[in-house]
This record gives C-alpha cells, structure tokens and sequence, in this order.
C-alpha cells in the first residue's frame, strides 16, 4: 500500500510539472531571421510536332546562384505529450539578390523542329505560407525556452521568368509572372528563455512550374513549345522568437 501511494504521489507530480511547464510555454508567438540559400534550376524546354515524321526534341540547362532572404512569421504552439510540442504558423518571405540565370542550347533538331537556344532565369521575389513545427523542449543547455524541432510547409512565391530564343540572327525576350508553389522541409534548434529565443534552421524546398506556348503541332510552322523549370533550394537561417 506504501509503494502504491509513493507510486500515485510521484505521478501527479510529474503530471502537475508537466502541466505547468505547457503552461508556461504554449501561447502565440512572432519571429523573424535573416538566411543565404544556394538555389539550383534547370530549365527544359521541348518542341513538338505531328508533321510525318513526329519529333519531339528536347534541351536542358541548370545553374545555380547564391541569395540571400529576410522572413517573419507568426505562430502559436501547444503541448500535447510532456515536453513534446506542435505549433503552426504563417510565414512571409523576402528575397534579396538575383535567381539563377543560364542560356539553354539547341537541340538536335532542324527548322521547326529545333530547340532553339536562348536565354532564361528565375527571379524569386517574395512569398508566403503554412508551417507545421514538431518540436522537443528538453530544457537544460538549451535553456528553459529551448527546443529542437523539425519543420514542414506548403508555400507560395511570386517569380520573374525570363525566357527567349534566337534564331537566324533574331532575338526574342518574354518576361512573365508565375507562381511557384514549393513544398519546404528542414531541423532546427533554438536556445534562450520562455520569453524569448535564438534559433538556427536548416531548411530545403523544391518546386516545378510547367506551361505549354506555341501552336498545336498540327502543321510546319506551329511547333507545341513545352517549358519546365525545377528550383530547388537549400539555405540556413538565423532567427529570433518572441513568446507571448
């Protein structure tokens, strides 16, 4: 009977502590961090027809460039096992710098049926979106605030894509707006207070954007044009959390 009751006792302790911990830590929260990613992008572009004899060629390029990025979010985090914890937040992003940038080469074909070269890049310049953070606060060195956490999220950018060809001495540029929708994965830890952290996040995104220009492929002169562009990006930040 004794061992039960100092087994019953020790347990609301810990539940007690537990509680009180979640309590002190859950709540909403702001932040913002200042990063460098090294982006990678290839672009594919492929010309098809339907004119005996059917062809489809294609041309790849990829480059990559260095930028660098400023973003702040908002969030809240609740405790659901002890010191294990979920938070969700909205992030917005700002890009600084310009995106990868190359010139595509033709391809094997001749005429119409060329990937015909020219150049092209991807600006990113802003973007928002949804993280979901699973995290463990296990105090100590970290701090009573401090945590390691694991992040994942749906995001939304705006891109300046640059795009042309020249052929037979003639050169074409086409400049348009495009939405990239990447899917982003990273770890993280911060280290501080319950009030307020510093935090290291290494993050990784990917994101395709594919449209079809040019005719139907029906006939000499009306080539389908397909255009793909693959950004891949894998930077690290440093950021600052204030709990409230």
């Amino acid at each position: 009977m004794r061992s039960y009751r100092g087994t019953l006792i020790a347990a609301c302790v810990l539940l007690v502590t537990a509680t009180q911990y979640a309590d002190a830590q859950e709540g909403p929260y702001v932040g913002v961090a200042v990063g460098w990613q090294r982006a990678s992008a290839d672009y594919t572009k492929g010309i098809g027809l339907d004119v005996p004899p059917a062809s489809y060629e294609t041309a790849t390029n990829e480059m990559r460039r260095g930028a660098g990025i400023v973003r702040a979010s908002l969030g809240y985090r609740t405790f659901v096992a002890g010191h294990l914890y979920v938070s969700g937040e909205l992030e917005a992003a700002f890009y600084g710098g310009g995106g990868p940038a190359g010139y595509l080469r033709e391809g094997t074909g001749v005429g119409d049926r060329d990937v015909w070269p020219g150049p092209w890049s991807v600006n990113k310049e802003g973007g928002a979106g949804m993280n979901a953070r699973f995290g463990y606060a296990p105090g100590g060195l970290l701090g009573e605030g401090g945590s390691v956490y694991v992040v994942a999220g749906a995001h939304w950018e705006r891109a300046t894509v640059r795009r042309g060809s020249d052929i037979g001495g003639r050169s074409t540029r086409i400049v348009a707006d495009h939405t990239l929708r990447p899917w982003v994965v990273g770890v993280g830890v911060e280290w501080g207070s319950l009030a307020s952290r510093i935090g290291l996040e290494v993050r990784y995104s990917a994101a395709e954007l594919e449209f079809r220009t040019g005719g139907d492929g029906s006939a000499l002169g009306m080539p389908r044009i397909d255009h793909r562009f693959r950004v891949r990006e894998l930077g690290v930040q440093v950021g600052y959390t204030r709990s409230f």
